[in-house]
């Protein structure tokens, strides 16, 4: 039995417990065996012994893993103590991790499973079948042990060129599935002339130290015929060659490093790559991760000539911080067209954006049952099903449907391009004449110009001669091929403000963009894009050629929509609210009687009941309802999706005429809304700075009169000594005039030098 138990490396005492006729299995642990997943399970425990026995399965395990584990745990009623329900164990419901951790060392076990499920609340992980219940105790959980294969030592392992040719790897040939133990020969010889192809005796060397160390007797035939080692075995070799191993895997098509296995020993470190189960050497781990570091300053680069450069010409710069001598006064930043109209003489044309796009999302409310946390369940999803895009350079209107999120983001972003370049265009003729003066003041350089010599100015002659010679098709087609690096000139500043094209929506920082948030950036693209963010909206998100702001932000918090279009345009002046075409009458529309794409293709008027919500706890009126039926028949609706775009086309077509009112108040005080600010505080702060410094004047610096002591006291002083029978002290009063006219300006001009704030380069 002894020798069985040294067999199978384990005591010998656990041996002869379960050999026992007597010994009995724990009636509240299972387990189950398949070809690539095992399970534990425990019920009817106790909190505390959740740890111990979870930590024992996990060590138990020779091979490498991925480990996912489930809770069973009791309800009871908040209402009767006596009713509980019981949970088994299940993965699909309460896992305790997303999605399977895997397990690469026995420090492993420690840092991903039990330090993480000490630091998570697990009644969190729990789901409830109704709000009324609590969690009494969690007495069960069941492991999943998911076998992998991470064995290294494959020597028939095809390694790409990309591994083959980086001078940072080594590649063995010919291990002969001992490949792990020639990166530690390789590791460990001390000669600075190493070559990785004559190491052979120094990999048997290497061997029957491992031999020697997991006492097995070494034999030619068991080093010829030696199996790859599990990754989950390195903890044995650390042990035995006094080494950190630390393991790395890397994707041959982005080049991208990532490192699966981290001693945290205290040994000397060695870093292996594994590729197709097969071992190679790691000279230097900054270098195959694409980090150059600076010995002088310790910054790290992507690549050794950013490296050079900066030794060359900035490692040895110091920064001097400077100062102005005179103080002064902030202002925040002007207009950029105004700026540039006064800088070149340009009178006949104002700094105003004329022309901008606005949207309305609407969406089906999807029912769901989703519970989250112990007091909140999700009953809808909101998903896009529409948008209407209207302009004001156009005033065309636009309402795209699609059951597809994204393909509705695609055409919505595709008609405000088209539309935008027709914006643009506008902009570019309107500022034509300040756009030609600037080229002629400053010139243009060959590598803001596509296709031309980088060494040369141009100005405008080059450019009508440019457009003769059919290589622009006109001025807007020069303007929008021009490309400005990062130091913007007078020009790049002004494309800058004219490609921007302002589109606008209503709440739509906090629900329009959420709305859509998933897709968004995936069909615009995430270069050159810029993001105001105030939780939870969006106040602003920019990019070359748009900028999506909230009209909310330029209103007082809270105002509707309606009271909005009411403030700016007046209320609807029909006589008959229900058979109302003016554009600013009620739209109404079933909102949760949609709870899928094709509730939208009914032919049919939805009954009256579609229109009341739940949520709200209202229903609409039989003159509401007479209105839909109206609206119907009036506009020839052939099915729910025309009312949807009839309804969506409503909040678009009245908002362009409300904004451009809105505008009109800003231009009293010269300000742009489109320009100057993205929020009312904004603009508001450049309204209060054009008026805060008129009538200012600077204080006076004349010295300061003397201080004259009262007449009249020094009397009362002398009459109150003379009735209680004392002496007047004449030294305690007695002041020379010339020492007090001496000593109150000294003291005046003292604090005359504490006021003057001197700044110094």
């Amino acid at each position: 039995m002894k020798l069985v138990a040294k067999q199978y490396n384990v005591s010998f005492d656990t041996l002869k417990k379960h050999t026992s006729p007597d010994y009995k299995a724990d009636p509240k642990y299972r387990f189950y065996q398949g070809n690539h997943v095992e399970s534990h399970l425990y019920e009817g425990i106790q909190p505390a012994e959740f740890y111990d026995k979870l930590e024992n399965v996990l060590a138990s395990q020779k091979s490498a893993f991925k480990i996912n584990i489930a809770l069973g745990y009791d309800l009871v009623s908040r209402t009767d103590d006596s009713e509980t329900r019981y949970f088994h164990p299940n993965l699909s419901n309460t896992s305790v991790f997303n999605s399977p951790i895997a397990i690469n060392s026995k420090a492993d076990i420690r840092k991903k499973v039990i330090s993480e499920i000490r630091s998570m609340e697990l009644a969190d992980k729990l789901n409830y079948p109704k709000s009324g219940y609590l969690v009494k105790a969690i007495t069960g959980f069941k492991i999943f042990i998911y076998k992998r294969e991470h064995a290294l030592g494959d020597s028939e392992a095809v390694i790409p060129k990309a591994i083959r040719d980086n001078r940072s790897v080594i590649n063995f040939p010919k291990t002969n599935n001992k490949c792990v133990f020639h990166c530690i020969a390789y590791h460990k010889q001390e000669d600075s002339k190493k070559d990785p192809r004559r190491i052979q005796s120094l990999v048997k060397h290497a061997f029957k130290q491992y031999c020697s160390y997991k006492d097995i007797n070494y034999t030619l035939s068991l080093f010829r015929s030696f199996k790859p080692i599990d990754i989950l075995q390195f903890d044995e070799l650390e042990d035995c060659f006094q080494l950190n191993i630390n393991v790395f895997t890397m994707d041959v098509e982005t080049g991208k490093v990532e490192c699966i296995r981290r001693s945290d020993k205290e040994y000397d470190a060695i870093n292996i790559l594994s590729h197709e189960n097969h071992a190679l050497y790691i000279k230097n781990i900054d270098m195959l991760q694409c980090k150059y570091q600076c010995s002088k300053c310790e910054m790290i680069f992507v690549s050794s000539d950013k490296l050079r450069n900066h030794k060359k010409n900035q490692c040895e710069l110091v920064n001097i911080e400077s100062f102005p001598e005179d103080p002064t006064i902030y202002r925040p930043a002007s207009n950029t067209i105004r700026s540039l109209l006064t800088k070149y003489s340009i009178k006949k044309t104002d700094q105003y954006i004329d022309h901008f796009i606005v949207y309305d999302f609407e969406a089906i409310l999807k029912p769901t049952a989703t519970q989250h946390g112990e007091n909140t369940v999700f009953t809808n999803e909101h998903i896009p099903v529409s948008v209407s895009i209207a302009d004001s350079l156009t005033e065309e209107v636009r309402c795209f449907v699609n059951d597809d999120p994204k393909e509705l983001l695609k055409d919505m972003f595709q008609y405000i391009s088209d539309v935008g370049t027709k914006i643009q265009q506008y902009n570019v003729f309107k500022y034509k004449p300040l756009l030609r003066k600037i080229i002629d003041a400053q010139g243009l350089a060959g590598m803001e110009i596509p296709g031309v010599s980088l060494g040369n100015t141009y100005k405008t002659q080059d450019v009508d001669a440019w457009a003769r010679s059919g290589d622009f098709a006109s001025f807007f087609d020069f303007h929008s091929k021009l490309g400005f690096g990062k130091k913007l000139s007078d020009y790049g500043k002004i494309k800058q403000t004219l490609d921007q094209v302002p589109v606008f929506g209503f709440n739509s920082g906090r629900y329009d963009i959420n709305l859509i948030k998933a897709d968004l950036f995936a069909t615009i693209g995430t270069d050159n894009i810029n993001t105001v963010i105030k939780n939870p909206s969006y106040m602003c998100i920019a990019t070359s050629d748009m900028k999506m702001l909230d009209i909310s932000n330029y209103v007082p918090a809270g105002t509707s929509y309606a009271k909005y279009l009411s403030t700016y345009l007046g209320d609807c002046k029909c006589d008959d609210r229900i058979r109302c075409v003016c554009g600013l009458g009620k739209g109404i529309f079933p909102y949760e009687y949609i709870t899928s794409f094709n509730v939208l293709n009914e032919t049919k008027v939805p009954p009256q009941s579609a229109f009341d919500s739940k949520l709200r706890g209202t229903s609409i009126s039989g003159d509401d309802y007479e209105r839909v039926k109206f609206v119907w028949e009036y506009y020839d609706m052939k099915s729910i999706k025309d009312l949807l775009i009839w309804y969506n086309n409503l909040d678009v077509v009245p908002f362009i005429k409300a904004i451009k009112a809105q505008r009109e108040l800003f231009k009293r005080f010269n300000l742009d809304m489109f320009t100057d600010g993205v929020s009312l505080p904004g603009l508001s702060e450049k309204v209060m700075y054009q008026t805060c410094f008129n009538n200012l004047q600077y204080p006076d610096k004349k010295p300061a009169n003397a201080f004259q002591f009262p007449v009249k006291r020094l009397g009362g002083y002398k009459s109150q000594d003379a009735k209680a029978k004392r002496e007047f002290a004449d030294r305690r009063y007695r002041f020379s005039r010339s020492y007090q006219q001496q000593a109150w300006t000294h003291r005046w001009q003292h604090i005359g030098q504490l006021c003057q704030v001197q700044h110094r380069p």
